[in-house]
């Protein structure tokens, strides 16, 4: 029950970090800005139930809380910004690292039939969605998924495999 940026997570528990589109600082302070309208429910569009924990506006980092998919239960939501490493050249855009986690963890489902389903953390999945489009951070990985992605039924799947049916 548990969603990351860091790519050293299996693919279930993957998701794309934000991406910053203009100044680190700047997207930092209006992160900041934003959630606290949101914690305050000043921000009608999407309500995530909020809470900020703690800013540590020294390292970047925002701790929020929001309610969790059991009843009664919390899940912890971690935003990072890290410097970016450009080296001089060019200008580069920065990310925004994220994670959310269960306080309370649940079984998996055993499958999914919804279109875009990961098995599994779909609820922290969609968390982290709508605390994108509060923070104005598209992810970083958008345009890709846009253009080149395609999403497959494991179940009652209709597509052909290549060389499958060469021997009959």
């Amino acid at each position: 029950n548990c969603v990351s940026s860091n790519y050293l997570e299996p693919p279930n528990r993957y998701i794309s970090p934000l991406k910053i589109v203009n100044d680190r600082d700047v997207a930092f302070q209006r992160a900041v800005r934003e959630l606290q309208k949101q914690s305050q429910n000043q921000n009608q569009n999407v309500n995530l139930g909020i809470s900020i924990v703690e800013v540590a506006s020294k390292e970047y980092y925002i701790h929020l809380s929001t309610p969790g998919t059991a009843p009664g239960s919390l899940d912890d939501i971690e935003l990072t910004f890290p410097e970016t490493n450009s080296g001089g050249i060019g200008k580069e855009t920065g990310i925004v690292n994220v994670r959310c986690e269960a306080r309370v963890t649940l079984p998996p489902p055993p499958f999914c039939v919804k279109k875009n389903c990961i098995n599994g953390n779909m609820d922290q999945r969609k968390r982290l969605e709508d605390l994108s489009y509060i923070l104005g951070l598209p992810p970083a990985n958008q345009k890709q998924m846009q253009e080149g992605a395609k999403w497959t039924p494991i179940f009652f799947n209709s597509d052909k495999v290549p060389g499958f049916y060469d021997d009959y």
